[in-house]
Order: structure tokens, then sequence, then C-alpha cells
């Protein structure tokens, strides 16, 4: 609670800064912050800005009144983050203070999907399979990813959803991400119980437990400490740039025309507009379980 206390007077004290330094520091202005707010929306309509309750929201001068926060309801959770282990093998990049980056990031997640198979005790699958064909098809669970077309009927105890909230911090400068779970039949979770989603590297050394801050009224939650987001922001930005230009790299001569055109968007790297969605990417090294959609093709 402290550390709550202590962040929220952070907040309110420092400046607002409205120079942009997003390519040398990774952070973000407020006019930045709305900009990169509109493409996440335009890009994933599941993704809203606040809009016009005024009456239950407190409001930051410097955002518009209908641009204070963005926010996804009713996001699934199937497994508890303890489920995700950890691949041996996996590549991380330490970017301070317990902030670890994994290096490919898609390994990472196909880890993360080959262990559904070690929490089938918590998962029924429901598919036309005959019966000489059980024994094959269990060892298929064990080998490959479940197949996009796969009925997962999840136990109540274990499938969860959550609100999902980005607001703007002006004591980092970047965006701050805050979680609010509820058990399927839409009893809100235990701070306790939504620390369960958090990754185990993460829940003592970024994870805060606070009120919802632009809402009247007390909304407990859990927040995503922005401290190090900058820095690693900066980290995925510069694989974005370098995939972009490996990407570049292979584009067909006889493309020069359309090439002229993708030359534009690259050459100068990661757009301030799209930085929520690499922020997004990142939020789920912290929230493994949290099915929040943030994919781009070729990201």
């Amino acid at each position: 609670m402290l550390r709550s206390t202590l962040s929220n007077w952070r907040e309110y004290l420092t400046p607002i800064s409205h120079t942009s330094t997003f390519e040398t520091s990774g952070q973000l202005t407020p006019e930045e912050f709305v900009k990169a707010g509109d493409y996440l929306v335009h890009m994933f309509p599941t993704w809203k800005w606040n809009g016009t309750d005024f009456q239950n929201v407190h409001h930051k001068d410097f955002l518009p009144s209908d641009k204070q926060f963005l926010v996804t309801k009713k996001v699934p959770c199937k497994l508890r983050a303890n489920t995700f282990l950890e691949l041996d093998d996996t590549e991380t990049k330490d970017v301070g203070d317990g902030w670890a980056l994994e290096e490919e990031q898609e390994t990472g997640k196909e880890g993360a999907s080959s262990k559904v198979a070690d929490a089938l005790e918590e998962l029924h699958i429901v598919d036309d399979v005959d019966e000489d064909d059980d024994e094959e098809y269990d060892n298929e669970l064990y080998e490959n990813e479940l197949a996009d077309n796969d009925i997962v009927d999840i136990k109540p105890t274990t499938l969860r959803y959550y609100d999902l909230y980005i607001t703007y911090s002006t004591s980092y400068r970047v965006p701050k991400m805050y979680l609010c779970g509820y058990d399927n039949d839409g009893t809100p979770l235990s701070p306790d119980q939504m620390f369960e989603d958090i990754a185990a590297d993460y829940r003592s050394k970024t994870a805060t437990i606070e009120p919802l801050p632009f809402f009247k009224g007390h909304n407990v939650s859990v927040s995503i400490h922005p401290c190090k987001h900058a820095n690693v922001m900066k980290v995925l930005m510069e694989k974005v740039r370098s995939s972009r230009s490996r990407a570049r790299s292979t584009v067909p001569q006889a493309a020069d025309e359309d090439w002229e055109d993708l030359q534009s968007d690259v050459e100068d790297g990661l757009r301030v507009d799209q930085y929520l969605v690499v922020f997004l990417k990142f939020i789920t090294s912290v929230t493994p379980g949290i099915e929040h959609d943030y994919t781009m093709e070729g990201w």
C-alpha cells in the first residue's frame, strides 16, 4: 500500500513534458500516447477509449476527456501463469531491475503452448475421435500445439476473465497497465488470485495492488509497474527495426514500386503510433495466460 501511495504522489508531482524523446528514450509525450492509442483502437477494435462517461472518471487535463485511458473487457484467461514454464533454451536479455526480455518471443510462446498438455487434468478436449485412435491422439497432444479447430471445454474453476486498462504514467512517461480479474461467474478476483496470473519472475518485482486511479470509487486492480518500460521498449523497438530491415532485404526487385512505399515506412524504424502494439507484446511475458490480441503480421 505504501508503494501505491508513493506512486500516486509521484504521478501527481511530476511535471508534464511535451518534448518528444521517443526514438532515444522509449518514452512518450501525452500527445504521442493518444496517437498510439488511436492506432491500437483502429487496428484492434476490442480496445476502446474510455468515451464519454465523464461522471465516473477522474480526468487529467493534459489528455482529451474522452481519451483518458484504453480498455478491453472480458479477456479470457484459461490457465494460471505457472503453467507456462520457462524454456531452458530461451535466451533472455537483462534490461535491469529484474526485467528480462526473451530474445525470441515467438519461441517462448511456442514453449508456452506446448505446456498446455501438462494441464490436461484441468482441461477436457472435445473432438470426434475414434476409439482406435485414442492412444495416437493422446500422444499427439503432447507433441503438437492444439489445433485451431479444437474445442477446449474449460472447467469453471480455471476459466477467468480480465478487464485490461492502459493509461499514461506521468512519472515515467510511458503507458501503464492495470488488470481487474473475475471468475467465470463474474465474481471479482482477490489480489492473491490475480497474482496467480502474473509470471512468477514479476510478481514481487513489478506487480502492485492498487485502486484504478482514473475511476471514482475503489476498484482494486493489479498494476504492472512502469519503471523499466522505456528500456524494454527500446530493446523491442530495435528488434522490430532489425526484423523489418531483414524483410526489406528480401523484397524482389520486380516489386520496386511497392518497395518504395514500404521503404518509407520502415527506414526510420518503428513509428510512434505503433508503440502500444509492441508494448502489449512485451506485456504477454508478464501475463502469459491472458489472451489479449496484440499480433500483427511479421511481428
